[in-house]
């Protein structure tokens, strides 16, 4: 897939140069020039809620599941491209998202954050303009939180749930939910010590109507159990969604018209 490429490239280099380099834990000031540095070199950034706007919250409850919302405002139709980035993070791009249709209308999903940090939503028009949000979240610990025994095993694994929402405006909008262990790789495992291997989910790709409608390119910072929600075509009747995670496993749902999710 076109995305693998960009995927590995930009998430795990980073991940690599920022983590595992000689990045000091309190010096996360340098981290977002570099970061822009690599993505999008000196191009400006416009600020205009009206075409992209950042929902999260101050303090976050849960680290490990930390709700972010990229919303593409109604100046925003033109806007094809969407990078979520979490300064503090380990692998600071969370995630890139391509729009192929304007109905997709924005991102929601749930991220891990390990320390006190920006986030950032950037969008890029089809033309080429850039486009900025950001919101200061207080939150500790979500990318290496130790965890207990798995509450899934590998016969639920990759297992998908959609569930389609009916709006009067004529926009409906799909939740997805990929059961997934998303293993950053900082996790302790309580019961042996030891690090668990990461083990995420690195792509979701998904299809309306037989046409393209959007692919994400994930990283570690996306929570266990990844969950996106995204905008369908009110008279869409079909949606089907394939994930690849980071051991190239490779799982399929379809969401049928006229049947519960």
């Amino acid at each position: 897939m076109r995305l693998r490429a960009a995927s590995r490239a930009t998430g795990w280099l980073l991940a690599l140069t920022l983590c595992f380099g000689a990045l000091p834990a309190a010096a996360s000031d340098d981290v977002w020039p570099r970061v822009r540095a690599a993505l999008f070199g000196e191009r400006p950034f416009a600020l205009d809620e009206s075409v992209l706007a950042l929902d999260a919250p101050d303090r976050a409850e849960d680290a490990a599941m930390v709700p972010i919302a990229l919303r593409v405002g109604p100046a925003g139709a033109t806007l094809r491209t969407l990078w979520l980035i979490i300064d503090g993070n380990p692998s600071p791009l969370a995630g890139r998202f391509t729009l192929h249709d304007a109905i997709v209308g924005g991102i929601e999903t749930r991220v891990r954050i390990e320390r006190y940090t920006p986030v950032r939503a950037i969008g890029e028009t089809t033309d080429g303009h850039l486009y900025m949000a950001e919101h200061f979240v207080r939150a500790a610990g979500g990318c290496s939180v130790p965890i207990g025994p798995a509450d899934d095993g590998a016969v639920a694994l990759g297992n998908m749930r959609m569930r389609r929402v009916a709006r009067a405006d004529g926009q409906d909008k799909v939740e997805l939910r990929i059961r997934h262990p998303n293993h950053s790789g900082l996790e302790v495992d309580l019961d042996s010590r030891g690090y668990i291997a990461a083990d995420y989910v690195r792509e979701v790709s998904v299809q309306q109507d037989g046409r393209p409608l959007l692919e994400a390119a994930l990283d570690i910072s996306i929570s266990r159990n990844p969950y996106l929600r995204f905008g369908v075509a009110s008279g869409a009747r079909d949606i089907e969604v394939r994930v690849t995670d980071s051991h190239d496993r490779q799982f399929a749902a379809r969401l049928p018209p006229g049947r519960a999710p």
